[in-house]
């Protein structure tokens, strides 16, 4: 994928960051309900595509540009991997982790496939680089800065041990090349480990 279609692509994957904003604000099961038939909306969507031509093309004529070619091909888009994993981190998680793990996928794999799949030159496993692990990591690592800060006037219980632990996880579950989806996997995986690190 062009350089330009990999920042358009990964923009929008950034902005979903807002989930986890809304989260801070919005009661638990309100946002796991929306995000479900979000999420489900999408999936029908994706099996129309699959199954219309004339919907496909017309899918394909608006977005084709931002997805990859499994996508294009009919596959599940990553949108609507995210909303579900959205969901169900949500639905596991307290939410100071919920949304730390969140913020970690929107930009620790965004910034991981940006600076890997363009900039990476040192090439560790499936496609993914070195560069673009260590990118994630520096991402994460922000974004728990900022966590950090805000959490005292949020009353959450967050730890830097913790935080750290997270941001570790999130940016080897991008590197390792699991069947689950990566979208899945970098929540649900840094969720754990802050779980099982930060008191609370």
């Amino acid at each position: 994928m062009p350089l330009f279609e990999e920042i358009l692509r990964k923009a929008v994957h950034a902005a979903s960051v807002v989930i986890p904003v809304a989260a801070v604000f919005v009661q638990r099961t309100d946002m796991v309900l929306v995000l479900c038939a979000a999420a489900l909306f999408l999936l029908l969507l994706d099996l129309l595509r699959a199954r219309n031509e004339v919907f496909r093309k017309f899918f394909l004529a608006m977005f084709g540009r931002m997805l990859r070619p499994k996508e294009q091909e009919g596959g599940m888009t990553a949108s609507t991997v995210v909303l579900a994993s959205a969901a169900l981190t949500i639905m596991v998680f307290r939410t100071e982790i919920a949304v730390a793990s969140l913020v970690f996928l929107s930009f620790g794999d965004s910034s991981a496939a940006l600076v890997g799949r363009h900039f990476g030159v040192t090439t560790l496993f499936g496609g993914r680089t070195l560069e673009g692990t260590l990118s994630a990591l520096v991402a994460c690592l922000g974004a728990s800065w900022l966590l950090l800060s805000l959490s005292g006037d949020l009353g959450w219980v967050l730890t830097p041990g913790g935080l750290l632990a997270g941001s570790i996880t999130a940016a080897l579950a991008e590197l390792v090349d699991l069947p689950l989806d990566d979208n899945l996997r970098i929540p649900i995986f840094a969720g754990l480990v802050m779980e099982l690190t930060i008191p609370g």
